[in-house]
């Protein structure tokens, strides 16, 4: 199952015209396949699993931002890229992404994201484990919430996700993402919808599940698709078998195709629609804005049970290691099929610079602007938003 937490080391979008200032520093630095390595004699010819191409690489990144939510922030990251196995060649790029940042508003977040890929892409083990403590907004549930009701609160957030996929069949695989998040507030305002509604996950708590999922992939590249397409259908239970402090159940359907119009053009297209039913978080609710999807909003912006997006990204080549994109994208909230309506719809607008990291596996670094209904973001980030 796609790794949520692939795309880190960003900022978070600023909501209202926020000035975010980002400074990058990339050290390229290229390892051996490891101390156990074996040179080949001078007069032998490398063989295809052997030749520099397949040895690991580690990109390093020093940074340095700033939004009003965190002040002046300092953050390290890294992404270690390398092929498992003995048959390298069909066997896609496998990456090990970690990162961790702190600011002047003390706040601190810390994450590791493995997703390594075993012989000829049969067998796949993807990982998210991230610890964080960072206030952020909360404007009520719903697709038509005002602004006037954002209240702040600050979550301390523990969170483990491991999955492991199995190819059945061609493209088809099947998996299974044991999920764990352990959530404590240890500020909300008084008086404000967290204190006062019940909401659930108002308080914190476990949130602990089983994820089933079943993808057809037939993507060149999970970092950087050119060509192919990904479908995928998750369904998560939760609830007093799993040790679960909520009972419910989410729903999620991921539709991908990318195509090429021209050599270094891409299109990319993207369907999602994400249900949930019973005690679900307030935190687990269905959410638009964030680095993914409907960039341009604050992530949680707008949430409910349900929800609806598409949105498509024309990405292009610029030569070197840069590239441009623009993109677009229509989403919606909602609490049951019959409260879904065209006139609610919110659009998202925006361009963005890509810079390549490591052209051998795709791993890129993007900044993107990014505008919606009386909204804008600024996203320094890593991996393609989908």
């Amino acid at each position: 199952m796609e790794d949520e937490g692939r795309r880190r080391l960003r900022t978070s979008p600023a909501g209202g015209g926020a000035f975010v200032a980002v400074l990058g520093l990339a050290l390229l630095l290229s390892a051996p396949s490891g101390g156990l390595a074996q040179t080949a004699p001078a007069s032998a010819e490398p063989s295809p699993d052997e030749t520099p191409a397949f040895k690991p690489r580690l990109v390093f990144l020093p940074f340095v931002y700033y939004t009003p939510e965190t002040q002046l922030a300092f953050g390290v990251g890294g992404v270690l890229t390398f092929k498992a196995g003995a048959v390298k060649a069909p066997t896609r790029t496998s990456t090990v992404w970690a990162f961790g940042t702190y600011s002047s508003a003390k706040q601190v977040q810390v994450s590791i994201n493995p997703t390594i890929f075993f012989e000829r892409n049969n067998v796949s083990l993807s990982a998210n484990l991230r610890y964080e403590r960072t206030p952020q907004k909360f404007y009520g549930i719903g697709n038509d919430t005002p602004s006037s009701l954002m209240e702040l609160y600050t979550p301390r957030i523990a969170l483990m996700q491991a999955g492991l996929k199995k190819r059945v069949r061609g493209g088809l695989y099947v998996g299974l993402l044991l999920d764990l998040e352990k959530t404590t507030l240890e500020k909300f305002e008084a008086g404000g919808i967290l204190a006062t509604a019940g909401l659930p996950g108002s308080r914190g708590g476990l949130v602990s599940g089983l994820v089933a999922g079943l993808d057809w992939d037939t993507r060149d590249s999970a970092q950087f698709p050119r060509s192919g397409s990904f479908f995928q259908l998750t369904a998560g239970a939760y609830g007093r078998a799993t040790l679960s402090d909520f009972a419910f159940t989410a729903l999620k359907v991921d539709l991908r195709t990318y195509l090429a119009p021209a050599a270094g053009h891409v299109l990319a297209l993207q369907a999602v629609l994400r249900l949930t039913s019973g005690d679900t978080p307030f935190y687990r609710l269905s959410m638009l804005g964030g680095d993914s999807l409907m960039r341009g909003y604050y992530k949680g912006r707008f949430r409910d049970k349900d929800m609806i997006v598409v949105q498509g990204e024309y990405r292009v080549a610029l030569g070197g290691k840069f590239g441009l994109a623009g993109f677009a994208g229509l989403g919606h909230v909602f609490p049951r099929f019959e409260g879904l309506g065209l006139k609610s719809l919110k659009y998202s607008l925006g361009t963005g610079l890509r810079y390549s990291l490591d052209a051998r596996a795709g791993s890129n670094i993007r900044m993107d602007m990014a505008w919606g209904v009386r909204s804008f973001g600024l996203y320094f980030t890593a991996q393609e938003s989908f």
